[in-house]
């Protein structure tokens, strides 16, 4: 062997055979400060490399739930949490529902994770219960959500088909007034309508419904009373509605002030009575009291068409269009009787009501009107006495007179007898002085059973009781 000593030569085995031996530490500070550096870098990039392997297989990301439900994945759980509780506010749900959503962390590597948009419209789903459907719009308003398209459609066939004016009716055109559309998007399931819940909602412009029975004795104007609407507007409530009311029907009591009005243009085709004239002619050989038919009147008839504009069935405007006469009318000619009566009255008068009565009004001025004849109180079903003799000239109702009777004396002489409860003669009839002609009663504008009387001369009202003694 060599000795290790200053300038001593090496063994000469161990220098050839055991250089395998050494560390690469050993190496490395046998090579310098320059092969130290690459070494060091080596290294570093070694353990780099093992831990980009290993990392992907232990990071974890949030699995975001809704009633237990995944609708996505996400690394950022407070940027979810800020989303919904975005979507609850736009829609304007309670902020408690941010509840229903749930973080659970799973593998990244086991996921994809969601894009922004696509979990916004997933939260949007579950949290408000979305559902594909169709929205109708109103001149651009939302205001009906169905399920499908035919839905859609079926709605505003329902709508233009909701106003039927009969069989006689020719339809010509059917329009909607307002601009009505439909898209398909995302809609909450509960306010999904079915066809004829969406036509009522649309033509009557609200949910609110109110009805009224009718009760024996009702009228349209005490139920309008009532409830403080005006006739019209129970007519507007209620389409074809008719003036005589059956109890036990249903009114409604809404007025609809429709978010859809419907337009139909129309014929409509009728047969129409044309009204006959009458004629009268004079006949010296009849009374002056006296008609006579010469000829009956016949009605004639035609064909009308009519050109309607309806808007929610009511009419708009309506003129005809054609008409073709079907069968002509006939002229009724009635004789009128020129002959004076024969029957001259006495001059002189007897009290009309039999057993006296009781004078409640005297001829004059009563208030601000003027009474031209007298009252006679007495009870309902008096007889009522001819004052002199005559011929009937009126027998049947005379306005404020109620039933009434006028008798002419001849002379340009007559009576009156007003508020009858009875007329027990008929126009024509001859009567003699005293006799019952009718009884008393309160018929016409009247406060209690009397007789009104009056005598006129020449057409000129006087004071009864001037004429009697009985006063």
């Amino acid at each position: 062997m060599r000795e290790f000593g200053g300038g001593g030569a090496v063994p000469t085995g161990i220098e050839k055979g055991a250089s395998h031996l050494r560390p690469p530490w050993h190496r490395l500070l046998a090579g310098g400060r320059r092969q130290r550096r690459s070494y060091v870098i080596g290294v570093l990039a070694l353990l780099l490399v093992g831990v980009a392997v290993i990392f992907p297989f232990t990071q974890k990301v949030w699995a975001i739930s809704v009633d237990g439900q995944v609708v996505g994945w996400a690394e950022d759980k407070e940027q979810v949490a800020d989303l919904g509780a975005t979507i609850l506010k736009e829609d304007g749900s309670p902020p408690e529902a941010a509840g229903r959503v749930s973080y659970s962390e799973v593998p990244k590597r086991q996921v994809n994770l969601s894009a922004e948009e696509d979990l916004r419209k997933e939260l949007a789903r579950t949290l408000l219960g979305l559902r594909e459907g169709y929205t109708i719009t109103v001149a651009g308003e939302p205001l009906v959500r169905v399920a499908s398209e035919a839905d859609a459609k079926a709605v505003i066939e329902g709508i233009k088909d909701s106003f039927n004016s009969g069989p006689e009716v020719e339809v010509k055109d059917v329009t909607l007034q307002e601009e009505v559309s439909f898209r398909a998007e995302m809609v909450k399931a509960s306010e999904i309508r079915g066809i004829e819940e969406a036509v009522t909602y649309l033509l009557r412009g609200t949910d609110e419904t109110k009805e009224y029975e009718v009760k024996s004795g009702d009228s349209l104007w005490s139920i309008a009373r009532a409830h403080d609407l005006r006739v019209a507007d129970l007519e507007k409530a209620n389409p074809g509605l008719k003036g005589y009311l059956q109890p036990g029907q249903k009114l409604n009591l809404v007025v609809p002030k429709p978010y859809v009005n419907v337009i139909t243009q129309e014929e409509k085709t009728v047969t129409e009575k044309i009204p006959f004239e009458t004629q009268t002619v004079k006949d010296s050989t009849l009374y002056t009291y006296e008609k006579k038919v010469r000829t009956p009147g016949q009605a004639g008839s035609k064909q009308v068409t009519y050109s309607i504009v309806r808007q929610n069935g009511q009419v708009l405007e309506q003129e005809v269009i054609n008409t073709v006469v079907e069968k002509e009318p006939v002229t009724q000619v009635v004789a009128v009787g020129t002959k004076k009566p024969t029957i001259v009255g006495t001059g002189s008068y007897v009290w009309p009501v039999s057993r006296g009565g009781t004078i409640t009004s005297r001829f004059g001025r009563r208030g601000s009107s003027f009474h031209e004849g007298v009252d006679i109180a007495a009870p309902t079903g008096t007889p009522v006495l001819a004052a002199d003799d005559g011929v009937v000239v009126l027998a049947g109702w005379k306005g404020g007179y109620g039933k009434c009777i006028i008798v002419e004396h001849g002379n340009g002489s007559a009576t009156l007898y007003g508020h009858l409860s009875q007329i027990l003669v008929q126009q024509g009839h001859k009567v003699e002085k005293g006799k019952t002609i009718g009884l008393v009663g309160s018929t016409g504008k009247s406060t209690g059973p009397h007789l009104h009387f009056e005598i006129m001369q020449s057409g000129v009202k006087k004071n009864p009781l001037n004429y009697f003694t009985h006063k």
